[in-house]
């Protein structure tokens, strides 16, 4: 059986076409903001009654629904999105199962499957190019963005970054922190689905104006930070007035940080009458994994001529590819990175390859300076991204990396040359000893 939810209006008459096409195998919930069907409860409740659940919503929505903390995603349960309207079907979850149901739901509602690359498709199922050579002019575009106004066509997923700090005096209205966060995020462009949560100096939680806040945002959690911790943190517009008052010079901006550790503000205090608000972005964590693919220079397509193939690679090494936004190391690297990619097609269409070429000044910083690899790949972490360190043999043997805000995970070499495969261990014999650890390893 297969739940189809439409979550609001515009997706039952889609949910309803799709039940009439599958009477037999499809049972149809509806959803409403209006009344106690809530959109996560129906939704929650489909995703743990069904094994395949096909959800009417735009993408921005369904995102902003399984990111809200209020829906749990049961592992193995295949997750559809279909447009309400009508363009297109998208696996979300689910891997080959929840393709294979997009390509039937695209045929029997006349919309085009988008394939996310989730699973390999089964033998009577031709594959379908994840990222076409030339898009068609009305391809939707994928933006993940807090930003508001995406654009005609864009497929939009707001990822909950934003925190938002909220100061109130006693005699605030209740609806005066919402009106006044609502004109805030309009007038710098933010996305009010892109708020995570909200926080403020103790005692202040249950204030009516913040509480109403919390309700006009879907019900995000509150933090309540005590004024000492708050009256530690720099802020840009500090009062010695609010100061005296609460003990502490800021409020607004001080929670928002306090709740955002190591992201930054991004809208500084906005004041009314009665309530301040202001907004901080949450930092997003770079990784930063070290590859290394050994140094015997042998082929690693693992076709016809090659010398092993791919389940000779180091163990690790194409999980770390596959999650990588980006590929850097030297121009030999790369090389061993394509080898290894025509084989096994590790890497993804949108991953970025970056060669740097330390002796040639390939690749430099901000202030011109030129870069190595590590230095490359250090900077694209910092900044977010999930990065892979490409190195052969000893270049990898003793990297160390410094700190800094993104996770290290290191892949290490195999203990003997990448040739092809030796005589098993005879049974009841004790196995190789792994690879030593490096002393020093951030991993």
């Amino acid at each position: 059986m297969i739940g189809l939810v439409a979550i609001d209006g515009p997706g039952r008459p889609l949910a309803d076409d799709l039940h009439a096409r599958w009477p037999e195998s499809s049972h149809v919930h509806w959803a409403s903001r209006g009344n106690c069907s809530q959109p996560p409860d129906v939704l929650h409740f489909a995703l743990h009654r069904y094994p395949a659940v096909v959800a009417f919503a735009s993408l921005p929505d369904l995102v902003s629904l399984l990111t809200g903390g209020l829906v749990d995603l049961p592992r193995g349960t295949a997750l559809l999105c279909v447009d309400p309207r009508r363009r297109w079907v998208i696996p979300v979850a689910g891997g080959e199962a929840a393709e294979e149901l997009s390509l039937e739901v695209a045929a029997a509602l006349g919309v085009t499957p988008v394939p996310t690359g989730a699973g390999p498709h089964s033998s009577n199922v031709p594959p379908v190019p994840s990222v076409p050579s030339v898009p068609p002019a009305d391809a939707p575009v994928l933006r993940i963005t807090d930003q508001d106004d995406p654009g005609d066509g864009d497929l939009l997923v707001l990822p909950r970054t934003l925190v938002v700090g909220i100061g109130a005096t006693a005699g605030a209205d209740r609806t005066e922190a919402m009106r006044l966060l609502t004109a805030t995020l309009a007038e710098t462009g933010l996305a009010l689905d892109a708020v995570a949560r909200l926080a403020t100096v103790a005692g202040k939680a249950d204030h009516p104006a913040v509480r109403w806040a919390a309700y006009c945002l879907g019900g995000v959690p509150v933090d309540e930070h005590p004024a000492q911790d708050l009256a530690g943190l720099p802020v840009p517009n500090p009062s010695a007035r609010v100061g005296a008052a609460v003990g502490t010079a800021s409020v607004a901006e001080a929670a928002a940080l306090a709740s955002a550790p190591g992201g930054r503000l991004v809208v500084a205090k906005r004041k009314s009458a009665t309530a301040t608000v202001a907004v901080a972005r949450a930092a997003v964590p770079g990784r930063l994994a070290l590859v290394d693919l050994g140094d015997d220079g042998t082929d690693r397509t693992g076709g016809p001529n090659g010398i092993h193939g791919p389940d000779r690679l180091p163990e690790g090494v194409l999980a770390e590819l596959r999650r990588a936004s980006a590929v850097v190391g030297t121009p030999e690297a790369l090389a061993a990175v394509e080898a290894v990619e025509a084989a096994t097609g590790a890497l993804r269409p949108t991953t970025r390859r970056i060669a740097v070429d330390a002796a040639a000044a390939t690749a430099t910083d901000g202030s011109g300076t030129p870069v190595d690899p590590a230095g490359a790949a250090v900077r694209l972490a910092t900044h977010g991204h999930g990065v892979a360190l490409v190195t052969l043999g000893d270049d990898g043997a003793g990297l160390a990396v410094p700190p800094g805000p993104y996770e290290v995970h290191r892949v290490p070499a195999p203990a003997g040359p990448l040739g092809p495969p030796g005589p098993r261990t005879p049974p009841g014999q004790p196995a190789a000893p792994a690879p030593a650890h490096h002393p020093g390893d951030p991993a």
